[in-house]
C-alpha cells in the first residue's frame, strides 16, 4: 500500500512538472510576434472605399505559432474594412483596416490574423510631434478606447525598427483592440487620414 501510494505521488509530479511544461510552449507559441512593416501605395480616409486593397512591405523577419517564417521583404495583403471621412464624420475620420494574408518570397500566400499596435513617420519622414504636445499629454483630440498618440516625433524613428507603440502620427489615434472583422482602428482629429511610404508600423501577427 505505501508503495502504491509513493507511485500515486512521483505519478502526480511527473505529470504536473510535463503539463506545465507543455502549458509554457504553448503560451510561448501562442505569443503574437511583432513585424515591422512598411505602407506600400497610397491610402486615405478621404477617398478609400470598404473592401479596398492595402499592401505593405516587412521591413524584418518574423515567426508565426505555426512554424511558418515570414522573411525580410514579404509582401502584406490587407483590406479596408471600414472607413469615414473627416466631413462625414463631422469633423473625426476613421479608417479600419485588416491584414490578412502574407505573400511569402518565392510565392504563395498563408494567412495571418495581425493587429496594428504601433504606427507612426518613418525614419525617413519629417512628420511627427514632439513629446510635450497637447494631444500627447491626452488633451483635445482624446476619445476614450483610443490611443490619442503619443507624441514621440522624429528623433524617436531613426531606425524604424525601433517605432514606439501607440501612434505619433500628428492628429491620428489608434484603437487599442482588435474592431468588427478583427480590424485596427485609425481614428484623424480634425484630419483626414493618409497611410502611405512615408509610414511604418508595428503588426502583431499569429
Amino acid at each position: 500500500m505505501k508503495h502504491a501510494h509513493v507511485n500515486k505521488v512521483v505519478f502526480a509530479a511527473v505529470f504536473f512538472a510535463l503539463f506545465s511544461c507543455l502549458s509554457l510552449v504553448a503560451a510561448a507559441q501562442a505569443v503574437p510576434q511583432v513585424l515591422v512593416a512598411k505602407f506600400t501605395g497610397k491610402l486615405g480616409s478621404k477617398s478609400a472605399k470598404m473592401g479596398d486593397a492595402l499592401t505593405a512591405k516587412a521591413l524584418g523577419a518574423a515567426k508565426l505559432a505555426d512554424g511558418t517564417e515570414i522573411p525580410k521583404g514579404s509582401k502584406l495583403i490587407g483590406k479596408v474594412v471600414a472607413v469615414q471621412s473627416k466631413d462625414a464624420g463631422a469633423g473625426t475620420s476613421t479608417l479600419a483596416v485588416r491584414f490578412d494574408q502574407v505573400e511569402l518570397k518565392g510565392g504563395g500566400t498563408h494567412p495571418v490574423w495581425g493587429l496594428i499596435v504601433g504606427i507612426g513617420p518613418s525614419a525617413d519622414s519629417q512628420a511627427g510631434l514632439g513629446y510635450d504636445s497637447v494631444i500627447g499629454r491626452g488633451g483635445p483630440g482624446s476619445s476614450p478606447g483610443l490611443d490619442p498618440h503619443d507624441g514621440a516625433g522624429t528623433q524617436i524613428n531613426r531606425d524604424d525598427a525601433k517605432l514606439p507603440y501607440g501612434s505619433s502620427l500628428e492628429g491620428v489615434g489608434l484603437g487599442k483592440h482588435m474592431g468588427a472583422d478583427g480590424a485596427s482602428i485609425l481614428r484623424g482629429f480634425h484630419k483626414d487620414i493618409l497611410l502611405d511610404k512615408d509610414v511604418v508600423f508595428k503588426l502583431a501577427v499569429s
